[in-house]
This record gives C-alpha cells, sequence and structure tokens, in this order.
C-alpha cells in the first residue's frame, strides 16, 4: 500500500509540474494578448485540475486504508508515515514532499504574477472605456477664476490593431 500511495503522490507531483508549465505559457500569452492561446491552456487547467482533484481522492482513501491496517488514529501526514516505512521509502516520500512544496511555492508566484497581470489589464480596458464613454459627453470644470468651462478630452485611437 505504501507504495501505491508514493506512485499517487509522484503523480501528483508530476501534474502540479505541468500546471505551473501551464500557468507560464498563460503568463507569456497574457502578455502576448494571445486569447486563442489563453483559451487553450485555460482547458487544459482544466483537465489537470480535474486530474489532480481524482489523485487527491485516491490518495485519501489509501491513507484511510493505511491507518486502518496500522491502526493509527488521527492525521496521517508524510512526517507520521516516514516514521511507519523504511528508509528507502522515507527517502522517495520525503524527496515527493520537498518537490511538492516546492512546486506549490513556484505555482503561487505565477499565479500572482498572472492575477497581476490580468487586474492590469483590466484597469487599462476601464480606463480605455472611461475616456471614450467621454467623448459626445464633455465634463463641466472650474477654471482658476471660478467661472465655469467645459473640460473636452482628446482621445486618439489606433483602429488599425
Amino acid at each position: 500500500m505504501i507504495d501505491r500511495l508514493i506512485e499517487i503522490i509522484g503523480r501528483e507531483a508530476a501534474v502540479f509540474e505541468c500546471f505551473l508549465e501551464l500557468l507560464e505559457k498563460q503568463q507569456e500569452a497574457l502578455v502576448k494578448n494571445d486569447l486563442e492561446a489563453l483559451k487553450n491552456i485555460t482547458s487544459l487547467q482544466r483537465e489537470k485540475l480535474v486530474e489532480s482533484q481524482l489523485l487527491n481522492k485516491q490518495r485519501e482513501e489509501l491513507v484511510e486504508e493505511i491507518k486502518q491496517v496500522n491502526l493509527i488514529s488521527g492525521d496521517l501526514n508524510v512526517t507520521r508515515l516516514l516514521k511507519l516505512v523504511d528508509k528507502d521509502r522515507a527517502d522517495r516520500l520525503s524527496r515527493l514532499k520537498n518537490s511538492i512544496l516546492a512546486l506549490n511555492d513556484k505555482i503561487n508566484d505565477v499565479r500572482n504574477q498572472n492575477a497581476l497581470l490580468l487586474n492590469r489589464s483590466r484597469e487599462y480596458i476601464h480606463k480605455t472605456m472611461e475616456m471614450l464613454s467621454r467623448i459626445n459627453h464633455p465634463e463641466s470644470t472650474y477654471s482658476r477664476t471660478g467661472s465655469q468651462s467645459r473640460h473636452e478630452a482628446n482621445v486618439a485611437m489606433d483602429r488599425r490593431a
């Protein structure tokens, strides 16, 4: 059962690596404003998310089996599991644990960068829409002398894009 658990955790680590690669590709597509690539990458991310959820369920079920067979109460995490297995398995589990933790940190960093790119893009869109909406409806403002004047925004658009 332990070997099966190690195999499942290894497959989870591989899914996380693939997800990280997809996030990096997503970042490139965001910078290039490549909508088609973004759609494809998002679809692949969904597939990896489903795969990760299935592996997580399998791992949880197997951990429950191991707890029942070994009469373990409470949580069974990798640290506790390391005490139950031989040195070879403990080394493999330890490497997988460290790999998954490192991948998780990298995934969080890239996700945060992608969120920042998306938010900046939304801000630019909002500002552009705001400027466009003022073209036919200039705002009234007060001049230095206190009299009201009309403030009209000049907007230039590149229609070639």
